[in-house]
């Protein structure tokens, strides 16, 4: 596989009232097309940080990004963001909130609305297209967020800590449903995430970040016996345990 994303000794220092403060520091990974990807780190390590930085959200005080080569610049149109709430807009239907982040990019046409529809048939919400966010489940306004960024056809997609606001039942549920969406949609992800067991049972591979000024821990690959393991059924694998104590043990050194 080509490496589609590179972070290049990335470092982010900020100026606080009693100095500088180190976010991050000369942190370097590549990631692979089509893989899915974890940061585990501790609290307060940086990881959002490094997020909004391959966004183009934020410049890093040293080092660079790359998207296939080419420096990320500024808000790049290869890249969607999910953050931690759905931030659906409750007076919008499903349809149009669906649709919202084609009307902000100028892409609104008959093919983006095809494929638009055709993502809420796959993921059966098309029946609910003409409801309200309020009149939906928190899994189902998950699902129609993650739409709505599938919508522009982004190749990279970021998710920051995207399900920490659900409840666990729900989580357990959603994180299935969204994994079986990306892998379906061959789209090359990369999420931020506190949660051991929720990288381990989405991830191709997993980044350990160490405590602030954060450098790159540890790089896990994570391969089961059984491949094509959904999250749910990577959490009942005897395997599991393994790689939660590996990964628990770092983060507490």
């Amino acid at each position: 596989m080509d490496a589609i994303l590179k972070v290049d000794r990335v470092s982010q220092t900020y100026q606080a009232r009693n100095g500088e403060v180190t976010a991050i520091e000369n942190v370097s990974f590549q990631v692979n097309e089509g893989e899915f990807i974890s940061i585990v780190g501790p609290s307060g390590c940086g990881k959002s940080t490094l997020l909004s930085i391959i966004a183009g959200l934020e410049q890093p005080t040293h080092g660079a990004v790359r998207i296939e080569g080419e420096p990320v610049n500024g808000i790049s149109g290869q890249i969607g963001y999910m953050l931690q709430k759905d931030n659906l807009l409750d007076w919008r239907t499903i349809w149009r909130n669906a649709t919202l982040g084609l009307e902000i990019r100028g892409m609104l046409d008959e093919g983006s609305r095809e494929r638009t529809m055709k993502l809420l048939k796959t993921y059966e919400l098309y029946e609910f297209r003409n409801k309200y966010p309020s009149q939906l489940s928190g899994g189902m306004r998950q699902r129609a967020a993650l739409i709505r960024t599938l919508a522009v056809n982004p190749q990279i997609l970021l998710l920051d800590e995207a399900f920490s606001a659900l409840d666990y039942q729900t989580r357990l549920t959603v994180t299935d449903d969204i994994y079986r969406i990306l892998k379906r949609e061959g789209k090359t992800t990369l999420m931020v995430t506190h949660d051991i067991p929720e990288a381990i049972s989405m991830s191709d591979r997993i980044i350990v970040l160490s405590a602030r000024p954060s450098v790159v821990k540890a790089v896990h690959q994570v391969a089961f016996d059984q491949p094509g393991l959904s999250p749910l059924q990577r959490r009942n694998n005897p395997q599991f345990s393994r790689y939660f104590n590996l990964i628990w043990k770092e983060l507490n050194q």
